[in-house]
């Protein structure tokens, strides 16, 4: 049994070993050969677009990818700027009506002296005898 194992598989064997895997190399015409190299040319002239392109969208992708990172923070500062600004509007609002009502204060604490003195004393500002004009327009009875 093992000898008509070992036979048969010399057998089979035997000639694909003898032919082997031997190729013949094709036969191309000059024409042939150059239509071979012009499309290899234009495989690698495709693959060196899309390398390029490849390479934009990288580039196109970081600036992305910075932008992503740099707005939040221009954003947050932003908003940060306007909310301590509305907080402290009230604040401004509230200085301003007690800066008026002081400078107010003070006019009217040097007008007193000279409206003190005007009433206090025989000043020539105001007139000694000033008619009443309801008695200037009445007839003599």
């Amino acid at each position: 049994m093992r000898t008509n194992l070992a036979m048969i598989s010399v057998i089979t064997l035997m000639p694909l070993l003898l032919s082997g895997c031997k190729r013949e190399p094709p036969v191309l015409t000059d024409r042939q050969v150059d239509q071979v190299f012009d499309a290899q040319q234009r495989v690698l002239d495709q693959q060196e677009i899309l390398s390029q392109g490849r390479d934009d969208l990288e580039s196109d992708r970081r600036l992305w990818s910075e932008r992503e990172r740099s707005d939040p923070i221009v954003a947050k500062s932003i908003e940060a700027t306007g909310i301590l600004l509305a907080c402290c509007l009230p604040l401004v609002l509230i200085l301003l009506l007690l800066t008026k009502s002081k400078r107010d204060e003070v006019a009217e604490a040097r007008a007193d002296p000279v409206l003190v003195e005007m009433l206090a004393t025989d000043s020539k500002r105001l007139p000694q005898d000033s008619p009443r004009s309801d008695q200037a327009n009445l007839p003599d009875c």
